[in-house]
């Protein structure tokens, strides 16, 4: 992208990117319908830019996580805003859609933000998850099925080290290296071995899992991964994207075949990638758009 000489991080969603600077400014660029690029010039059918706009009145963010079609940046003192769509209560405020950040009312202490399709969460510095936006699979894990514009409490989860948002479920790796998930099961994406059971509004263990150092999660998937740097994966796999060999969807984790070495991951919405200790990078699962590159597990 011209002009971006400086950037720190990238975040995207359906259609639109976000990149933070080293300043802390945030600039964005692309679909704009729902005002997602965040500078105030309003929401409409067919508005979009197709070179970066700065963000209006961000100046010191720390972190980015773009959803379909909001965003959410933490600031350097530990509070939260979004922008975009907001219908279902993603920004953290009873409003459709705002063109300029808007802060999440009673976050302090935050240390990661994350974003799903429509909802978002936060972890603080004590451990602690609070989750608002659309609730209709359980992806706010407070018990309590409804969309929320204000952060809840996630039930039981106070030792949170890492948290990461798929379309509709959320998982979090635990400081004794275990894993939990909640939210839609539809197909195993929580990876606690159960079928038949389509969405858990509270955190449930996925089986198996210990020394878990890293999580990524796709649209209907999640892989983790453990300190010796293997990767392990789980829920929909119809394009391959587990990595088992198979085009089976799993309730439980399953081995990424011959992948070992690896030090990062990141997943889309059928497929999956990692970096690996050699400088290298693998993918495996949807070839569409040649999304794998030139190199396949």
């Amino acid at each position: 992208v011209p002009g971006l000489l400086d950037i720190l991080e990238v975040s995207t969603g359906l259609n639109y990117s976000c990149a933070r600077r080293r300043s802390g400014a945030v600039v964005c660029w692309g679909n704009n319908e729902d005002g997602q690029l965040g500078d105030g010039s309003g929401a409409r059918p067919g508005a979009r830019s197709a070179t970066p706009v700065a963000v209006k009145g961000l100046v010191d963010a720390e972190e980015l996580a773009g959803g379909d079609a909001h965003v959410c940046a933490r600031r350097r003192g530990g509070g939260v805003v979004c922008w975009g769509l907001g219908g279902n209560g993603q920004l953290g405020a009873v409003t459709e859609r705002s063109a300029t950040p808007l802060a999440v009312p009673a976050l302090a202490g935050v240390v990661q933000v994350v974003s799903g399709a429509e909802h978002a969460c936060a972890r603080r510095s004590g451990g602690d998850v609070l989750c608002w936006g659309r609730d209709t699979e359980g992806q706010l894990g407070d018990s309590e099925r409804g969309s929320k514009p204000k952060p809840v409490p996630v039930v039981g989860l106070g030792d949170a080290s890492l948290l990461v948002a798929g379309g509709n479920h959320t998982c979090a790796v635990r400081r004794t290296g275990a894993v939990v998930c909640w939210g839609s099961n539809q197909h195993g994406q929580l990876g606690d071995g159960k079928t038949g059971v389509f969405a858990q509004h509270t955190p449930v263990v996925v089986t198996g899992l210990t020394g878990v150092v890293e999580l990524a999660a796709g649209h209907e998937h999640s892989c983790a991964r453990t300190r010796d740097g293997r990767v392990s994966c789980w829920g929909a796999n119809a394009a391959g994207q587990l990595g088992d060999g198979t085009s089976t969807e799993r309730a439980r984790p399953v081995a990424v075949g011959r992948l070992t070495g690896a030090v990062d991951l990141a997943l889309g919405t059928a497929h999956s990638c990692a970096l690996l200790d050699t400088g290298n990078v693998t993918c495996w699962g949807s070839d569409n758009h040649r999304a794998l590159g030139p190199r396949r597990l």
